[in-house]
């Protein structure tokens, strides 16, 4: 039993107190042994009941009473403990969807330029295409025979009758 450094002098010196009243006086003697009778009266088991229920509210029901106290602050603690968790597994589990976006976005910019730069580069390419110098008369629609030809084909064919016109020109057979 775990007793209290102050509590062990007292309980000793009420001991000591008794058994040096029990060894040199009858009139205590004969006043503690009134006491066990008294005790069993009324008045005695009013006085033992009270006695009884300060212990088990001093023990028991304050032990109780703390531990009571101990579930609310655990699971008071658990809670918090679930909410930050569920709040790290959250940003955990949406880090890889927005790195994802992030580098969509920079890839998409990244796309762009590079459209733009290629758009430029054909740019020479796509006014020869669209251009009607030195062709003459015939259609180009009508050297591809094609109802809906592909600029690639316009463009062939819009070659083939320059050569062929710059060719004659100069004495040479046309293709």
């Amino acid at each position: 039993v775990n007793i209290y450094p102050q509590k062990r002098i007292l309980r000793g010196a009420g001991f000591g107190v008794a058994a040096l009243g029990w060894g040199t006086s009858p009139h205590f003697r004969c006043a503690s042994l009134l006491v066990v009778p008294k005790f069993l009266g009324k008045e005695g088991r009013i006085y033992i009941l009270t006695y009884v229920l300060a212990r088990v509210f001093d023990g028991p029901v304050a032990n109780t009473r703390h531990n009571l106290g101990e579930v609310v602050r655990s699971i008071s603690c658990t809670v918090e403990m679930q909410i930050d968790n569920a709040k790290r597994a959250w940003k955990i589990s949406l880090s890889p969807l927005r790195k994802i976006l992030k580098d969509m976005v920079r890839s998409g910019k990244t796309l762009r330029s590079e459209t733009r730069d290629v758009s430029r580069s054909f740019s020479e390419l796509n006014e020869q295409v669209a251009s009607e110098a030195g062709l003459g008369v015939r259609s180009v629609r009508s050297a591809v025979h094609k109802a809906n030809p592909s600029t690639q084909e316009i463009y062939e064919a819009k070659t083939r009758m320059r050569c062929t016109r710059k060719h004659m020109g100069k004495g040479h057979v046309g293709l």
